[in-house]
């Protein structure tokens, strides 16, 4: 099993701080924490405060962090595909790959937020065409990390005799990790992903998702979950945290989430309880899980010294 920390960028869940001098903090002492991976939204403006709350550049953070660390892996949570070219983004990746030895995720998703796209002038299609346009990129992708030239022509994106050097350290490329789970994204995780990358659920339901996968697939594939991570804390600060958590996202979801929901899915009480849902998440193919520390960096150095170790040989 291996683990990631969400950064809280945006001032959001309970954090104490927010901009570049929080986000390089945090990022520095997960990897002396152990963590094996670093993950940061993608947008322009704030997603879950108030939108003049300041929100930095995905990829500039990502490179930045990545100069000052060493061994962590990056990703988006999750990168937005409707906000760059997808040849050019291809480029990026393989260009952060190369420079920092390989600790790319391409965690790539169609996007969610209407209001930023909307507000910088970019494409946002219905849901099943985002799907769509983020396949075509994927595709694209792929193709230009391991062909020496590639043409594509699609209903979104077109790339013509396209070269794309140096190709990525990782072999045979990237990692792609697909977010979310809609029909059409199931689908596409079946065709494309390394990963699927989701929300976090009750065991059992993972379990169920991951047979449903393997069938649509056939093949295994790693499950990556995102989890809000309430461990170790007082009842009475669950509910809080809980609270404010459900509060911040009733915007993200088709569905707001309830304080119950948080707490039905995701990791809080004794360490025990964590440790204990871990290996079920484990046992239903879950390879890796990302929390979402609240509050974030007591929360990120609970988890590391309380519920790591368990994991780790």
């Amino acid at each position: 099993m291996e683990f990631g920390v969400r950064l809280a960028v945006q001032g959001e869940m309970g954090a104490k701080g927010q901009g570049w001098d929080y986000t390089r903090g945090m990022a520095l002492e997960a990897e002396e924490l152990g963590y094996d991976s670093v993950w940061l939204p993608d947008h322009v403006i704030n997603a879950h405060m108030s939108r003049e709350v300041p929100m930095l550049e995905n990829w500039t953070v990502l490179s930045a962090l990545a100069a000052l660390t060493k061994k962590v892996k990056f990703g988006g949570h999750t990168f937005n595909n409707s906000f760059r070219n997808p040849a050019l983004m291809a480029k990026m990746a393989a260009t952060f790959d190369v420079m920092f030895g390989g600790r790319l995720y391409y965690s790539l998703g169609s996007a969610w937020f209407k209001d930023e796209n909307v507000g910088y002038g970019m494409p946002f299609d219905e849901h099943d065409d985002r799907v769509a346009r983020l396949r075509e990129a994927l595709i694209i992708a792929k193709k230009m990390w391991t062909e020496p030239r590639t043409t594509f022509k699609g209903k979104f994106y077109q790339v013509e005799d396209a070269i794309l050097e140096p190709k990525p350290v990782q072999r045979p490329h990237v990692p792609i990790w697909v977010p979310g789970d809609s029909e059409a994204t199931r689908n596409l995780t079946a065709e494309l992903a390394d990963c699927w990358f989701i929300y976090s659920k009750p065991p059992e339901t993972i379990r169920e998702w991951a047979k449903d996968m393997k069938r649509r697939a056939g093949r295994d594939i790693p499950i990556a979950v995102s989890t809000v991570c309430l461990a170790g804390l007082p009842d009475a600060d669950v509910k809080k945290w809980s609270e404010l958590y459900a509060l911040e996202r009733k915007h993200r979801f088709a569905v707001p989430p309830t304080p119950q929901d948080i707490l039905n899915e995701n990791l809080w009480g004794s360490s025990k309880d964590c440790i204990d849902r871990i290996r079920q998440w484990q046992d239903a193919g879950v390879t890796h899980v990302v929390i979402q520390p609240i509050p974030p960096l007591e929360g990120m150095r609970h988890f590391a010294k309380e519920i790591m170790p368990a994991f780790r040989k």
